[in-house]
């Protein structure tokens, strides 16, 4: 697939972005400014990253915890002042500072997610049945991770999804990990859980989540089918986090099930780190250089830099305004 040089950019733009605020979320977070917790996505950049470039503005996102939405919110144009000042507590959140890290934007189709594992992916199907009716070439993705899998409520939707040819892509990030525990555990007989759509009738395919240019063309193909009204689709993106499951905690996964994620392991995936590569192949193309490289690194951190310091001066929300959240006027 031929791809414009200001895409290809973006693409790389958006991606350092995403890591820059996660750094800095965690950063913030271990320095006591930040209340609630955070569950790390740092080697996952790549797959919300070419999902954001593909949707338009009235599609409909529902994010997952993992990263907490930022790897697609941010590339689907989710301001990140927005998202570090909810972290935070502060009024001009994107939950008025009341949720933690559940924020929202809907003019951007984006309703946050719910707080249990797979809980959005009926809300995202409701969803879809709406751009159905809208009739305006609407789409929806559900994201999930492969943990959310063992749910019933994905296969619930599956099925209805696909009974009423509904616009939704049921995006999977397979990072093999299901909180602390391995996917050959939850999953031990199944290589690729792709394998779930052949079961309710619609197409999938199983992709490399570190090369942000696979995922981009994997998306897009799903989502123009979405539009022309041909239904659902399945995509797993296989993709790594090098993190454990919540910043500040031990990795039980290493720690006290037998050692299926090592150290070691851990350094090896991030010889496959999706910025690192990606960093190759625009110089490989001539699409930047190492000098361009590097100021978009640093402009990504100056963003970010600037979105803390916005979080910080924001005021606290207000006693009346959490009234109105319980009470009907």
């Amino acid at each position: 697939m031929k791809m414009s040089k200001d895409l290809m950019v973006k693409l790389y733009k958006n991606m350092v972005r995403v890591r820059a605020l996660e750094e800095k979320i965690i950063e913030c977070l271990f320095a006591g400014k930040i209340a609630t917790f955070y569950h790390s996505g740092a080697g996952q950049e790549a797959p919300g990253v070419a999902l954001g470039a593909l949707l338009n503005d009235d599609d409909y996102l529902y994010y997952q915890h993992r990263s907490h939405g930022i790897n697609k919110c941010v590339p689907k144009g989710v301001d990140p002042k927005l998202i570090i000042a909810e972290h935070f507590g502060r009024a001009t959140g994107g939950a008025g500072g009341i949720a933690g890290f559940h924020y929202a934007k809907p003019e951007l189709g984006i309703f946050g997610f719910a707080g249990l594992v797979a809980g959005e992916i009926t809300l995202a199907t409701g969803a879809a049945i709406a751009c159905q009716m809208n009739g305006r070439g609407q789409v929806t993705v559900s994201c999930f991770g492969d943990g959310a899998t063992g749910r019933g409520t994905v296969h619930e939707s599956m099925l209805m999804a696909s009974a009423w040819k509904l616009p939704i892509i049921f995006f999977c990030e397979n990072n093999m990990m299901a909180q602390w525990t391995h996917i050959k555990l939850t999953h031990p007989r199944k290589e690729d859980l792709s394998e779930f759509a052949h079961y309710y009738g619609m197409p999938s395919a199983t992709v490399d989540g570190q090369d942000v240019i696979a995922v981009y063309e994997a998306v897009k193909p799903a989502i123009e089918r979405a539009r022309a009204g041909e239904g659902p689709s399945f995509l797993e993106i296989k993709t790594l986090r090098y993190a454990g499951h919540v910043e500040g905690l031990p990795d039980y996964s290493v720690e006290h099930q037998g050692g299926m994620r090592t150290p070691e392991e851990v350094e090896e995936m991030k010889k496959r780190d999706p910025i690192a590569l990606y960093q190759e192949v625009l110089l490989k193309k001539n699409v930047a250089t190492a000098e361009e490289i590097t100021k978009m690194n640093e402009e990504a951190k100056a963003e970010m830099e600037e979105a803390m310091r916005f979080a910080e001066g924001s005021p606290w929300p207000a006693r009346p305004d959490f009234d109105k959240l319980l009470y009907a006027e």
